[in-house]
C-alpha cells in the first residue's frame, strides 16, 4: 500500500440552508447562521449595527453569525437584494463541527462579475422552475461552496485591491450618470485614484469591456431608449448620448443591432401596445408578428427544447426524439406533426405563429396563409438561437438567464470531471448513420459540449473542419487515423444507444473488426463510449442533460469493442 496523501489539516464546507429575496426596507433579526448579501440592482444604504454602508449593484456583503442587519432605501430607489444563510462546518479527521467565527475579516467583499454566473444559478434555483430535475438541483450546493472558496480566495489573496476595486465600480456609476459628456479614460483613472493601467485591467475584469466599450454600449442602449420613446432626429439623439458625429453613431448602432436606427425605430416602437411588430427572419423577409403568440407551431426535429427551456410549449411539433433525456410531460398538450408537416394538419391547430429551422419540403407561401411563418438560422449556435426566440417572444432576459446558468454548469461539470481525463486529451465524436456511412462531427451535436477549455480537444484534422464551418463529414476506414483522438464517442444508429441491440451492433461490427479500428489507441485503452442518437442533438435541454449525464460515463468503463 502507498500512502499519497495524510493531513489532519481542518476543512471547511459552506453549507447553504436558505434564500431570501428583498425589494423592501427591512430589519433582521441576528441569526447563529451566516449570512451573504448580494445586490442584483439598485442601491441601498446597509446598516450593520457597528457601521453603515452604501450599497450598490453587483456588491457582496457578508455579516458574521449574531449579527444585525437593516436595509434602508437610498432616494427612495428600488432595489434588489438576496440574501444567503449558511453554515460553516469544519471538519478534521473524524471530528466535525459548526463554527460560528467570522468566515472573513470585514463585510464588505470583493467581488466582480465572474461571480455573476452562479448568483444567477441561484436566482434560477429560487424561482422554482418547474422542470428542473434532481439531479440539476443538486448542483445548486456544490455551485454555492464554489462561490464561497472564491471569495474566501479573492479577499485572502489580495485584500490590498478592495478599496482600489470599490473605486473603479464608482465610475461605473459615473459613466451612467454622465454618459453624455465627452469622456477620457484618464479622467476615470483621476477620479478613481487608481492608475492608468491598473484601472484599465480592474474595469476589463468587472465588465469583460474595455472603458471605451462600457460606454459606447450605455450610449447605444440610450439611444435606442429615445428612438422608442420619442420622435426626435437621428442627429438630435445621437448628440444627446454623447456622438458628436452623427454618421458614426448611425455606423456603431448598425454594428451594435444590426439594423440602421430608423429602421430599428420603425421595427420596436409600439404606440399601441396591441399594434403588431416586426420581425426579419433568416431569409431576409420582414414579418408581423402578433401580439399573442401563445399557440405555436415549431417544424423542427431537432431544436424544440430551446422553446421549453424558456418555458414555451408548442400546440404542434415533430417531438418524436424527444424522451431520451426530456421530460415530455410539459408537451401532453403538443400535437405530434410528421415531417415534412402537411398544411391541413397544421391548420387544424390554428396557430398564432409557426416557426421553422428546416423548411425542405415545405411551402413558405402556404404556410404564410395559415400564419406568419418565421424561418429560423439552422446553423445558428445555442447561444444565438436562444436570443432569436427571446427576441420574438419578449423573453430576452429569460434567454440571458438560461444560458449565464449553462455555461456556469459547464465549468462545474469540467471541475467534478478532473481526474477522469489527462489535460489536453482530444477525443472524436462519430456517428454510425442510418445509411450505413460513418460520420465525424465537427461544429454541430456533442462536440459542442466536449470541445471545452477545461475539457477535450479537437484533433487537428477535427479542428481544421470546425474552422471551415463543417457541421460534419462522411469519414472511410482508412480515415481514422487522421480524425480519432485520444477517445472516441460513439453515437449509435439506435435511438437509445445500447449496442447490446442486434441489429446496430451487427453492423458496427462490419467495420470495428477492421484494423484501422482495432489499432486504435483509443481502442486499445478502452476509451471508446457509446451513446445514443439524443447525446448528438442540438437542442438547449438536451445539452444540459448531457452535462449531467458525461460526469458518470467518463468514470464507468466503456462498452467492449471486441468481438
Amino acid at each position: 500500500m502507498k500512502l499519497l496523501l495524510h493531513t489532519d489539516q481542518v476543512h471547511g464546507i459552506y453549507s447553504l440552508s436558505e434564500i431570501d429575496f428583498m425589494e423592501e426596507p427591512v430589519s433582521i433579526l441576528p441569526s447563529q447562521e451566516h449570512r451573504l448579501l448580494i445586490v442584483v440592482s439598485g442601491n441601498f444604504r446597509l446598516d450593520l449595527g457597528e457601521e453603515t454602508l452604501t450599497a450598490i449593484e453587483e456588491q457582496c456583503f457578508y455579516i458574521r453569525p449574531g449579527g444585525n442587519i437593516v436595509l434602508t432605501r437610498q432616494d427612495h430607489e428600488p432595489f434588489a437584494v438576496y440574501m444567503f444563510s449558511f453554515h460553516v462546518i469544519k471538519v478534521q479527521a473524524s471530528s466535525v463541527w459548526f463554527d460560528t467565527s467570522p468566515a472573513f475579516d470585514g463585510s464588505t467583499l470583493r467581488s466582480d462579475r465572474s461571480y455573476s454566473s452562479v448568483h444567477t444559478i441561484i436566482q434560477d434555483m429560487t424561482r422554482q422552475r418547474p422542470y428542473i430535475n434532481k439531479a440539476e438541483s443538486n448542483a445548486y450546493q456544490p455551485m454555492f461552496h464554489m462561490l464561497m472558496l472564491s471569495l474566501s480566495e479573492q479577499n485572502m489573496k489580495a485584500p490590498s485591491l478592495e478599496n482600489t476595486r470599490d473605486a473603479v465600480k464608482r465610475t461605473l456609476i459615473y459613466l451612467q450618470e454622465h454618459y453624455a459628456e465627452k469622456i477620457k479614460v484618464q479622467e476615470l483613472s483621476d477620479i478613481s485614484g487608481v492608475s492608468l493601467w491598473q484601472y484599465n485591467e480592474l474595469f476589463r475584469s468587472l465588465t469583460d469591456k474595455t472603458p471605451i466599450e462600457y460606454l459606447t454600449e450605455i450610449r447605444l442602449n440610450r439611444a435606442k431608449e429615445l428612438l422608442l420613446q420619442t420622435e426626435e432626429t437621428i442627429e438630435s439623439i445621437a448628440h444627446q448620448v454623447g456622438f458628436n458625429d452623427h454618421y458614426y453613431f448611425v455606423r456603431r448602432f448598425r454594428q451594435k443591432t444590426g439594423l440602421p436606427p430608423r429602421e430599428y425605430a420603425a421595427m420596436y416602437k409600439q404606440s399601441d401596445r396591441d399594434k403588431d411588430i416586426l420581425f426579419r427572419d433568416s431569409t431576409g423577409r420582414l414579418l408581423e408578428l402578433p401580439k399573442d403568440k401563445s399557440r405555436i407551431v415549431y417544424l423542427d426535429r431537432n431544436t424544440t427544447s430551446d422553446l421549453m427551456a424558456l418555458d414555451l410549449f408548442p400546440v404542434g411539433s415533430p417531438k418524436s426524439l424527444l424522451g431520451q433525456f426530456i421530460d415530455t410531460a410539459p408537451m401532453q398538450n403538443t400535437t405530434e406533426i410528421s415531417f415534412p408537416p402537411k398544411p391541413e394538419e397544421i391548420r387544424k391547430l390554428k396557430p398564432d405563429l409557426i416557426l421553422v429551422a428546416n423548411y425542405y419540403g415545405i411551402s413558405l407561401d402556404e404556410m404564410n396563409t395559415i400564419a406568419p411563418t418565421i424561418v429560423l438560422d439552422r446553423e445558428q449556435t445555442l447561444d444565438s438561437r436562444l436570443r432569436t426566440l427571446g427576441q420574438i417572444f419578449g423573453k430576452e432576459k429569460e434567454a440571458e438567464r438560461w444560458l449565464i446558468r449553462y455555461e456556469a454548469m459547464a465549468e462545474y461539470m469540467w471541475n467534478v470531471c478532473k481526474g477522469a481525463f489527462e489535460h489536453g486529451e482530444s477525443a472524436t465524436v462519430l456517428v454510425d448513420g442510418n445509411d450505413g456511412n460513418l460520420y465525424v462531427m465537427a461544429s454541430q451535436g456533442l462536440t459542442n459540449t466536449l470541445y471545452h477549455a477545461n475539457g477535450f480537444r479537437p484533433p487537428h484534422e477535427v479542428a481544421t473542419l470546425i474552422e471551415q464551418g463543417e457541421a460534419f463529414v462522411k469519414i472511410e476506414e482508412s480515415d481514422f487515423e487522421r480524425y480519432v483522438g485520444d477517445r472516441i464517442f460513439m453515437i449509435s444508429a439506435t435511438r437509445d444507444g445500447d449496442v447490446t441491440d442486434p441489429t446496430s451492433y451487427e453492423r458496427d461490427v462490419s467495420w470495428m473488426e477492421s484494423p484501422y479500428w482495432r489499432d486504435l489507441p483509443a481502442v486499445c485503452n478502452g476509451k471508446v463510449y457509446h451513446v445514443g442518437q439524443h447525446w448528438n442533438m442540438e437542442g438547449a435541454l438536451e445539452r444540459m442533460q448531457v452535462l449531467h449525464a458525461l460526469p458518470e460515463l467518463l468514470r464507468n468503463q466503456s462498452y467492449p469493442d471486441n468481438s
